[in-house]
């Protein structure tokens, strides 16, 4: 009897001032996950077009590096802000010397410790676009079959680069161990400004490049071949660090010097963005069929890597 008593109070008060409207709650917005940065500008050499304005170096042209008081070109860099990207960064694995224990019940003369390889720098080794970058490969080869992927290409470059560090004792970080990726601009070079290292950090990106062609399954010019080492326009140390992979890769591989590049504007994302020194290889052109072939080889990959780490440890010895 009461509540009815309640609902008649209610009833006359809703006819005598109107019912109030009810509210339907508000969606939650959806979290949509982080865009991929596209960058306006060409990402690597395949990516340059005909009308863009590129700076050629000799490789063998003397290189003076400036005084450490004296700011290089690097200084007007304009590092990743790296605090909101959104990245998950992988450990760094570093080269060490671990030295056996003697068994307690088998006693032997003191023995000095195993000297540990100079280590001078962090080498931030990055293995360009991962699987899902669209437009890096070859043409089909005459089987219709094979092709270059040069996510592949990439990754197996710096896996045998990486086998080769750990022998000699260097320090490094891969960058980008994943394959399932795209080009994935900010999350490499925001891992590479935030991991931590007590050496200074050096930034090598591996890539092969591809040239001018009249569509996705067409063989671009059997002239345009050859290796070439980008770096950060106006940086001595830029320049000298691609000087010397340069050498060493025409020195082991024979193939065409297309010497050393740089842009004065727009320049390649890695190497604006890195808070260090930074070079990018490409190495040979994946669409030209006769070199797409000799890259295929597991002699010419080797020769690829070797080169790149004979650069490096001239670098780890010498300095930059």
């Amino acid at each position: 009897m009461f509540s009815k008593i309640i609902q008649a109070i209610k009833s006359f008060f809703t006819a005598l001032f109107g019912g109030s409207k009810k509210e339907t709650p508000a969606k939650p917005t959806p979290t949509k996950p982080r865009p991929e940065t596209v960058d306006p500008f060409p990402q690597d050499g395949a990516e340059i077009t005909p009308d863009t304005i590129v700076v050629v170096t000799n490789e063998f042209e003397h290189v003076t590096l400036p005084p450490p008081s004296q700011p290089d070109a690097e200084a007007s860099k304009e590092p990743l802000e790296v605090d909101d990207v959104d990245d998950e960064p992988e450990p760094v694995v570093e080269a060490t010397v671990v030295e056996t224990p003697t068994p307690a019940e088998e006693p032997a003369a003191p023995k000095p410790e195993p000297k540990k390889p100079k280590q001078r720098f962090l080498w931030c080794l990055d293995n360009g676009h991962g699987k899902q970058t669209p437009g890096k490969r070859s043409p089909l080869f005459d089987d219709g079959q094979t092709r270059f992927w040069e996510y592949e290409f990439n990754r197996d470059i710096v896996a045998r680069i990486i086998k080769k560090l750990e022998a000699a004792g260097v320090a490094y970080y891969n960058v980008v161990p994943e394959v399932e990726i795209g080009d994935f601009l900010e999350g490499r070079v925001g891992r590479a400004n935030k991991k931590k290292s007590d050496l200074p950090k050096l930034y090598l990106s591996v890539h092969s490049n591809a040239a001018p062609a009249a569509g996705s399954e067409s063989w671009g010019s059997s002239s345009v071949s050859g290796i070439e080492t980008w770096f950060f326009h106006g940086s001595k140390r830029g320049q000298k660090l691609a000087q010397i992979f340069q050498k060493h890769l025409i020195e082991e591989t024979a193939l065409k010097s297309r010497g050393l590049k740089s842009k004065p504007d727009g320049q390649f994302f890695v190497l604006r963005k890195t808070n260090m020194t930074s070079v990018l290889t490409e190495n040979g052109f994946y669409n030209n069929k006769a070199e797409a072939a000799k890259l295929m080889t597991d002699a010419m990959r080797q020769k690829i890597a070797d080169a790149h780490v004979a650069a490096i440890l001239e670098i780890e010895e010498n300095g930059l």
